[in-house]
This record gives structure tokens, C-alpha cells and sequence, in this order.
């Protein structure tokens, strides 16, 4: 059975959404940056990913993890976005191919994440007179991390090969917290994984001969909950 995708809501995307493009622009305009509300704001980024799978015998193999969670653009925008951040990384290749020395790395490293920031400001982090005509806000996406790494558990890959329900429960302290529900489709050879992996990469850089391309999980909404401990929370579905 199929369903219903709903879109995220107002209350969602005003603690989520929309204070990334201004932490970038904060970042860019040379700002302050105050590290304990840096620390905070990363809550917006980094959920818990939860999923389940059933075992032969009946039992439940539940498993949570801490992902990095970000957005997608419309379908129909997706090659375009590529291009363009595949630009930006491609000049980064050449960049740090001309930096020779410790210093000049970090210089490097330094000016790639501003240009990775003004990139998605323009690919993907918008002003709300725009944002909805651009993403796609009944999706998140997050990548595959672990599953190439040899000594890792590989809970969540294990899990979705045989169920794809999952939730992201974000909290924020002292009482912020949201709950979306939905299902997980797993992208191993498409746009949107060459999407998801362009966004990691386009601020995190990594060197071209240490790069590779992971799985991307896309999650589709179908349902979201305040649970702040609020007169309007408490597990109260807002979408």
C-alpha cells in the first residue's frame, strides 16, 4: 500500500529550513560566530535515523543513528543543480591540486567551503518568497556512510533491505523536537544520489583520489509531529 506523501509545514521548516541559509550568510558576511549557538544549530542538521527490520523468528531489530539530514531540489531541477555543484567541486579538485604546503591547504580548504556556501545558497537554500518553487519539501535525503567502512555494524543498511519505514526525530535543547515519519528509498545509481553526494561534498571536501560515491537514502514524508514539550507539542501531528 502507497502512502499519502504530505508536505513538511511552516513550524518545520522556520526552525529547519530556513535558519541555514542565514547561518551561511552570517558565515559569509563575516559575522561571529558564537560556538555554543554554532552547537545548537547543528540539532537542525543531525537527527537520529531510526529503523526496523523483522527476523525470521518474529523478533524486532531496531536501530537509531545519528545522521546528517538535508533537502532535495524538484525532480525536474536536479541535473541542473548537479552541474552546478559538480562545477564547484571540479574547480576545488584543481585547487587543491595547486596547493603545496600546509598553509596553503587550509587557504584552500578555507575559500572552497565559502564558494560550497554560496553554491547551495543558489542550488538549494532559499528565501521563502522562493524556496517552495525549488525543493522539494515532502523529501530529506542522507547518505550511506558506514556501509564501506569495514569494521562498522551496518545497522541501518541491514534494516532497509528488507523494510524501508523509518523516522528522523530532531531535538534541539532544551525543547525543540520534531518527528517525521515515512519511508526510505535507496539510491545506489541515480540523479539523486549524485545529488545527495554533490551537497556532502561541495562543503566537506575530500580529495578526488579519496572520493567515493555512497548510497543516498531518500525520505519521504508522510507525517510529522511537534514533540516539544509545548502547550502545542507533546506528539501532536502538524502535518
Amino acid at each position: 500500500m502507497v502512502t499519502r506523501m504530505v508536505e513538511l509545514p511552516d513550524r518545520f521548516l522556520t526552525w529547519n529550513y530556513y535558519p541555514r541559509r542565514s547561518t551561511f550568510l552570517k558565515i559569509l558576511n563575516g559575522e561571529k560566530t558564537d560556538m555554543n549557538e554554532f552547537f545548537l544549530d547543528s540539532t537542525r542538521h543531525n537527527p537520529a535515523l531510526a529503523t526496523a527490520s523483522s527476523a525470521p523468528d518474529g523478533t524486532l531489530d531496531v536501530n537509531a543513528k545519528i545522521v546528517g539530514a538535508g533537502y532535495v531540489v524538484k525532480k525536474k531541477l536536479l541535473r541542473d543543480s548537479i552541474d552546478e555543484l559538480s562545477g564547484h567541486i571540479e574547480k576545488g579538485d584543481r585547487d587543491f591540486d595547486g596547493a603545496k604546503s600546509e598553509k596553503d591547504r587550509r587557504g584552500f580548504l578555507e575559500g572552497f567551503q565559502a564558494r560550497g556556501m554560496r553554491t547551495l545558497l543558489k542550488v538549494l537554500y532559499f528565501d521563502p518568497a522562493k524556496a517552495r518553487e525549488h525543493v522539494d519539501f515532502t523529501k530529506m535525503s542522507t547518505l550511506e556512510l558506514a556501509v564501506n567502512i569495514p569494521n562498522s555494524s551496518k545497522h541501518t543498511w541491514t534494516n532497509v533491505q528488507s523494510s524501508r519505514k523509518a523516522c528522523l526525530v530532531f531535538y534541539r535543547p532544551p525543547n525543540i523536537s520534531f518527528e517525521l515519519r515515512g519511508n526510505l528509498e535507496v539510491h545506489v545509481d541515480s540523479d539523486y544520489r549524485e545529488f545527495v553526494n554533490c551537497v556532502h561534498d561541495s562543503f566537506h571536501y575530500t580529495p578526488q583520489d579519496q572520493r567515493e560515491r555512497r548510497p543516498a537514502y531518500i525520505f519521504r514524508v508522510e507525517a510529522v509531529y511537534d514533540n516539544s514539550p509545548t502547550a502545542e507539542g507533546f506528539g501532536k501531528r502538524i502535518a
